[in-house]
């Protein structure tokens, strides 16, 4: 059981932009829209890229990001690449957001 408010917050430039606060338990990955329309509000542009944990990496935050250009975080869904080159490419961006995420939070 957890005790406590539940905190969505975005981190931009290292400045923190805290999106939602709820004493009530809530699924995350349900947020990721509002956050980025947030994000959007705030500067105007969509951000070029999302960093997130797998609990937001959902199909339609998938689709949603996919349908603005924005960049989601995370390994594709479905079956690894047969093109090994294209394997090491995704694994190598997979660890630069793991350790971009590591210094930020």
């Amino acid at each position: 059981m957890e005790f406590g408010a539940k905190v969505t917050i975005s981190l931009v430039n290292g400045f923190a932009f805290i999106d939602r606060i709820d004493w009530e338990n809530f699924n995350e990955g349900t947020v990721l829209k509002y956050q980025i329309e947030a994000y959007r509000e705030r500067f105007r542009v969509y951000p070029a890229e999302v960093l997130a944990d797998k609990i937001y990496r959902t199909r339609e935050n998938r689709e949603y990001c996919k349908q603005r250009g924005i960049r989601l975080s995370g390994p594709p869904l479905g079956r690894p690449s047969i093109d090994e080159e294209e394997r090491l490419r995704q694994k190598v961006q997979e660890r630069k957001d793991i350790s971009l995420m590591k210094r930020s939070g």
